[in-house]
């Protein structure tokens, strides 16, 4: 019997020996376990599977992953720079499509007023003097015979 610090007789249960060793490596079954008779002694669980394990991700997958979305977000990124300057680009036509056709209707507006009747009567009576008839013109006859003689003078 064992004693302790004030040397008390102390019952003491005798445990079978048995090596660790061999009981954690699985080379002695759980049922021949000497200390499972034992009350109070817990058995180790074997052969039981954790459900809320997590499996480690490997690191080439996350640089693989990483790399993806890298990829992705350039591809957006140079999307989004193409279609600004195609909007950009679009509106200077858009622009200059409008300059543009306000300078022809100007042209055009010139254009009518330059062609308008009065004053290309104006400009004739000025600059080269004629004048609008005060009378009917005249019709006259010439002869055959008279324009052949013509004709034939010029000829020669």
């Amino acid at each position: 019997m064992a004693k302790n610090h004030q040397n008390i007789p102390i019952d003491i249960v005798d445990m079978p020996k048995f090596n660790d060793r061999q009981f954690y490596n699985n080379a002695v079954p759980a049922q021949f376990d000497p200390q499972a008779v034992a009350p109070g002694y817990a058995m180790p669980r074997q052969n039981v599977r954790r459900i809320n394990t997590k499996k480690r991700a490997k690191t080439s997958n996350i640089v693989g992953i990483l790399f993806l979305v890298a990829t992705a977000a350039l591809l957006y990124v140079g999307n989004v720079i193409a279609v600004n300057t195609l909007a950009k680009e679009v509106n200077d036509l858009n622009a200059k499509h409008s300059q543009i056709v306000s300078t022809n209707e100007v042209i055009k507006a010139e254009i009518n007023r330059k062609a308008s009747l009065e004053r290309i009567s104006l400009m004739a009576q000025e600059k080269l003097g004629m004048m609008n008839p005060k009378e009917a013109p005249t019709w006259f006859e010439v002869d055959g015979e008279k324009e052949t003689d013509v004709k034939e003078k010029l000829h020669q």
